[in-house]
């Protein structure tokens, strides 16, 4: 690598290193205002049954923010899973990386308004519609990544199991479902939806690990075949 080759890989690993910082910081921000909605209760009178109930009164926004605590923070393991694999940047993957930040930072108000209003159904199409906004904006950005005219991921990585589109898409294929029941149930089942993605998440990380291993194999297959020099 030659002098000029060198300050271009600089500039384009100072650049991704930007975009992942400030991408950091606003998961940060997005879950510090999660915590904001809970407030300790002003008491009129000070006595161990008024403080129990207003503790009680917390509960649904308790709800609220353990979900999306729990989604925002999935959505920041994944960034940062399938972006070790960029190795350039260009305009659209900084905008669609805006985009989906833009679908981040608008958890926690659509999470404080389904705990306020989680009597009506429109306070959970909003909160759903905002998760599944944010996983398919995950998706798009993925499908970005493994295009080879795009050139931003190596051609060997683009086929990695952490590039593949189903664990994206699962989130907003529960959540999808959830908008349809929310015709017909109480909104307050509607609370429960969210853990139907921990367990299918699970079965995903189990597919994972098995194609990681069929990768590892393959791998070590060819170094094995490789003629020592």
């Amino acid at each position: 690598m030659d002098g000029n080759e060198k300050a271009q890989h600089n500039r384009e690993a100072f650049q991704l290193e930007r975009l992942i910082l400030f991408t950091d910081a606003v998961f940060a921000i997005a879950i510090t205002l999660l915590v904001i909605e809970l407030k300790v209760p002003e008491l009129e009178h000070r006595t161990e049954h008024e403080a129990s109930s207003a503790l009680l009164r917390l509960i649904p926004k308790f709800i609220g923010f353990l979900i999306s605590f729990f989604i925002i923070a999935i959505y920041w393991t994944a960034h940062h899973r399938i972006f070790r694999f960029v190795r350039h940047l260009d305009n659209k993957l900084i905008w669609l990386n805006m985009l989906f930040l833009l679908s981040i930072v608008l958890i926690p108000f659509t999470t404080a308004y389904q705990s306020e209003y989680g009597m009506l159904a429109m306070s959970w199409v909003l909160y759903s519609v905002n998760i599944i906004a944010t996983g398919l904006l995950q998706a798009r950005i993925q499908t970005y990544l493994r295009h080879p005219a795009n050139g931003l991921v190596a051609a060997h990585e683009r086929t990695h199991p952490d590039l593949d589109l189903v664990r994206p898409l699962m989130t907003p294929l529960v959540f999808a479902v959830s908008l349809v029941l929310a015709l017909f149930v109480h909104p307050w089942v509607m609370r429960m939806v969210p853990g139907v993605v921990f367990p299918l998440l699970g079965l995903y990380f189990g597919r994972r690990r098995r194609r990681l291993e069929q990768v590892y194999t393959k791998q070590a297959a060819m170094h094995t075949a490789q003629p020592s020099a």
